[in-house]
């Protein structure tokens, strides 16, 4: 019934919009305006944004200028108009009471200019066919969704050498927790309340439910349904960010886009010849090079190489000296030909990162967690050994790496004046590689405590994929259609080894824990979008995607690892009994073998009218589907019966509105949009792995309420400010451990009766989502005399209270622990920092310093209820005490921290 009133809703809408008197002038008496768009020096500016509003209906004419700068608006009413031009990287143009009279021909040449407040913004005039632009203040006003664009200003604010996760923080919604300073190490990601991503630590219910791109190209592990955050270490190589929440537009849709998306746009092809070289230096021996140069338009091609490279040392440190180092480095080239509106696009991207992981650290002080794993040693916790310590090398070492490799193409061909077509294709290789040694608090459980004493873990994926869009443009909608197929090998290889027993990386020893599976992952997805205006002000968007999952896998223990003396392999299941042997080695891997396929449909529909040249109100419903993880502690199929796989459906409705306008004094380049939404996770699997591999699965549903606010205004000629903010509640309406799935939910009470053991959360809240965000920055500058300018800046970062996670949920009556679960009662407090900046231009050489976290305020970016895995106490403490398990530990945010650049543009 719903879908059938939203149906004739939509319907009646049309025949009234279609029967709305028009503005169009009839072909002998209409009018028309056409010219050029430059910049400053007389370049012509391809691609830009071009309108004409009629100031009486407030009717809008769009066009975009050619190749050669130049536009045409024809079939105009006479009236008085406004005339308005957007491209990124210039200041929007704007003029007001244009007249036009029946049959006029009118010139306007439009030179646009750059901003007078910018931070490492450098534009080389003239913008290609086939680049990846950042949009526009017009297009965000536009566009039926809510996007955040987040510019060089912004990213700026997280500092010269965080990386790609770290630049996300200051979008509305956003939280980015890990455990370093740098792009070199991994992140969580939490948009809305939904992440992705791994920081190295578990309790994240919603993971790996956004979806990630660079240059357009998916970087989200298809296998996995996670992105290694530490493939876009280098921040100086991107051009810009594009965050949009919910799902998106169905042909803009990839496999993980349940809560949201975002665009790492890299540097560009530019029509000029340029470079720039940026070198910073800063707290910790933090030091960073970054350098790109464009070739420049060239017998119709341009193309722009660029790398980056970083290394340095954590903000923790041991009482031994050891500062847990880390290094990274990037490279990229794009190479684009465009001729005649059609253009093709070569691209790769390499990066590597590594660092040392620093362990958690409880919050209060117990006594049997010390610096050295024996009972006499120095206690380890934030009150004992200082809110920074990490524990000495020869205590634990922990080295993580990850590795993306990526290469694309992409054509743009225009088939006729409504037609065009375009394809992407690419090959993904990402690989993970860490190992762990000398964990003492794998050493002292006993005579045979150290048979897991080391870890290592390399697991890859290659990937493979190509989608096709076909658009058509005509009088009333434009109809967009296509699909993508995707394929991808992953490889979950990990071994826990004691080397006094025999074990090495390849070797499997008594009492160790391996896993090596393969999965085959395809994916596909059908799509078709129709954006109908019956008039220019309002747009009606259906669509409908049909996607399918698949997964084929088998165990591959026997053939990746050697057996140590008197190793032998266990070949049961753990999920049921389907027969085999038990060994003296875990095997963690999905069995049986099998192949799962799963499909369904995603609809959607998303409105916006434009009720005023300035004022865009939108809203929509859109549905998605993903499948459940398969990597992490060896894959879904580890815990979970491949029978009982089914997909995750996120359910997202959203309203709101947009606001931009220019040149009118205080409110001069202003955007300003709000927007509630409400998000439904429906039948996650959700599953927790614990320190030691162990996986404990559940099933439930998330509702996740909110509000999105940003801001950007210049309201001076010097000054720009910038506003993100959020506020979220988010519940389980179900959360079951040890149920089963009785009608599409989980359950503890089937028909057939309750089920012994089974526990459901309803009602409680979803862990790490604050109740409120909020990111500020302010960009002035300062002309002390004629040849000196000086641009200070300021930000200001604001983290609510949250909820934690319990992976103990600690059973007074038993004295132990039950399943993981959400807490209700334990919460993390809020935290805030200040960070400040001044950049000083001298000729084609800019000086900048910054400090984060000026107030060095101690706080926690992350904090978890243990289990006792990490520190073994649940095996040397007395059981039912509090220092067994049930205690929170802990990852520390940065304190203070300063760094000096040097940009140098040629």
């Amino acid at each position: 019934m719903r879908k059938l009133l939203v149906t004739c809703g939509i319907v009646l809408c049309c025949l009234f919009c279609a029967s709305a008197r028009g503005v169009v002038a009839p072909r002998s008496k209409s009018a028309r305006v056409r010219g050029s768009v430059v910049d400053a020096s007389g370049a012509a500016i391809p691609d830009s944004d071009v309108s004409l509003t009629q100031s009486q209906s407030g009717v809008r004419a769009h066009t975009v200028s050619d190749a050669n700068g130049q536009y045409e608006l024809d079939g105009l009413a006479p009236g008085t108009y406004m005339l308005e031009a957007s491209k990124a990287g210039f200041l929007q143009y704007h003029q007001d009471s244009l007249q036009l009279s029946a049959g006029q021909m009118l010139s306007v040449d439009i030179s646009m200019s750059l901003p007078t407040v910018s931070q490492s913004v450098t534009v080389h005039a003239g913008a290609l066919d086939g680049v990846t632009t950042q949009a526009s203040q017009q297009q965000v006003l536009e566009s039926n969704q809510s996007i955040r664009v987040i510019d060089r200003q912004q990213m700026g604010m997280v500092g010269p050498v965080a990386g790609g996760a770290q630049a996300i923080s200051t979008a509305p919604g956003a939280i980015v927790t890990g455990y370093g300073n740098t792009g070199a190490t991994k992140y969580t990601v939490t948009l809305n309340g939904l992440n992705q991503g791994w920081g190295g630590y578990g309790g994240y219910t919603g993971g790996a439910a956004l979806g990630i791109t660079f240059d357009g190209v998916p970087i989200i592990d298809p296998a996995t349904s996670l992105w290694p955050s530490a493939t876009i270490p280098e921040n100086g190589l991107i051009q810009n960010l594009n965050v949009t929440y919910g799902p998106g537009a169905p042909i803009d849709r990839w496999y993980s886009n349940v809560g949201g998306a975002v665009e790492f746009t890299p540097v560009q092809p530019t029509a000029k010849p340029h470079a720039d070289v940026t070198a910073t230096y800063g707290s910790y021996q933090q030091k960073d090079l970054v350098a790109h140069a464009n070739t420049g338009l060239y017998h119709g091609w341009a193309t722009v190489v660029g790398g980056g490279a970083g290394k340095g040392d954590d903000f923790r440190k041991a009482p031994d000296g050891f500062k847990n180092p880390g290094k990274d480095w990037a490279v990229l080239a794009k190479t684009v030909k465009s001729s005649g509106g059609n253009s093709f696009e070569l691209g790769s991207y390499f990066a590597y990162a590594g660092g040392y992981r620093s362990q958690v650290i409880p919050v209060v002080a117990n006594p049997y967690i010390t610096m050295d794993g024996t009972a006499t040693g120095q206690q380890y916790s934030q009150p004992s050994s200082g809110f920074f310590s990490t524990l000495p090398f020869n205590s634990y070492n922990k080295y993580d790496t990850n590795q993306m490799g990526l290469i694309y193409g992409r054509e743009h061909l225009q088939l006729d004046g409504s037609t065009t077509v375009q394809n992407l294709s690419w090959y993904m290789h990402v690989r993970r590689s860490h190992d762990r040694y000398n964990d003492v608090y794998q050493n002292n459980s006993g005579p045979d405590g150290d048979q897991q004493q080391n870890e290592h873990n390399n697991p890859y994926t290659n990937t493979i994929g190509d989608k096709l869009l076909i658009t058509k443009t005509l009088p009333w909608n434009t109809v967009s259609g296509g699909g993508y197929y995707l394929h991808a090998l992953y490889n979950s290889r990990n071994n826990f080894y004691g080397p006094a027993w025999g074990g090495s990386k390849r070797t499997a020893n008594v009492g160790g824990k391996i896993r090596s599976s393969y999965f085959n992952q395809n994916d596909f997805a059908i799509f078709l979008q129709d954006d109908i205006h019956p008039v220019p002000t309002l747009h009606i968007t259906p669509g409908i995607r049909y996607v399918g999952f698949a997964a084929s896998f088998y165990n591959a223990v026997q053939q990746d690892f050697k057996l140590a003396a008197g190793a032998t392999l266990s070949t049961t299941c753990r999920y049921g009994d389907f027969g085999g042997t038990k060994g003296n080695v875990n095997v963690q891997d999905a069995c049986p073998a099998a192949n799962e396929n799963r499909s369904g449909v995603e609809p959607s529909i998303d409105v916006a009218y434009q009720a005023r040249p300035w004022l865009n109100i939108y809203g929509g419903f859109q549905e998605a589907l993903r499948a459940p993880q398969l990597g992490g502690g060896g894959g879904v199929f580890q815990s979970v019966d491949p029978a009982s796989y089914h997909l995750e459906r996120g359910t997202y409705y959203q309203f709101g509105f947009k606001t931009h306008t220019m040149g009118t004094g205080f409110k001069n380049n202003m955007l300003f949009g709000a927007n509630y939404y409400h998000n439904k996770f429906a039948n996650q699997e959700i599953d927790t792995t614990l320190a030691n591999g162990d996986t404990f699965d559940a099933n439930g549903t998330s509702n996740y309420n909110g509000v999105n606010i940003f801001f950007d205004d210049d309201p001076l000629t010097d000054l720009h400010l910038f506003v993100n903010a959020n506020i979220e509640a988010a519940s389980y309406s179900t959360y079951v451990t040890g149920g089963i799935i009785y009608n599409g939910q989980a359950t503890c009470n089937p028909p057939s009766g309750p089920i012994a053991g089974c526990l459901d959360y309803k009602g409680y809240p979803v862990s790490y989502v604050p109740t409120s965000t909020l990111n500020a920055g302010v960009f002035y500058t300062l002309h002390p005399t004629g040849s000196l300018t000086i641009q200070p800046t300021a930000s200001f970062q604001f983290v609510g209270s949250q909820h934690v996670f319990d992976n103990c949920a600690y059973n007074p009556t038993t004295q132990s622990c039950q399943a993981p679960a959400p807490s209700k009662s334990v919460t993390m407090p809020a935290y805030a920092t200040l960070n400040l900046g001044a950049k000083v231009p001298y000729k084609r050489v800019d000086f900048t310093v910054m400090a984060l976290n000026v107030l060095d305020k101690s706080y926690n970016a992350f904090e978890y209820i243990s289990a006792g895995s990490y520190f073994n106490t649940a095996s040397t403490a007395p059981a039912g005490s509090p220092y067994a398990y049930n205690y929170v530990t802990a990852y520390p945010g940065a304190p203070v921290t300063a760094y000096i650049s040097v940009d140098a543009h040629f």
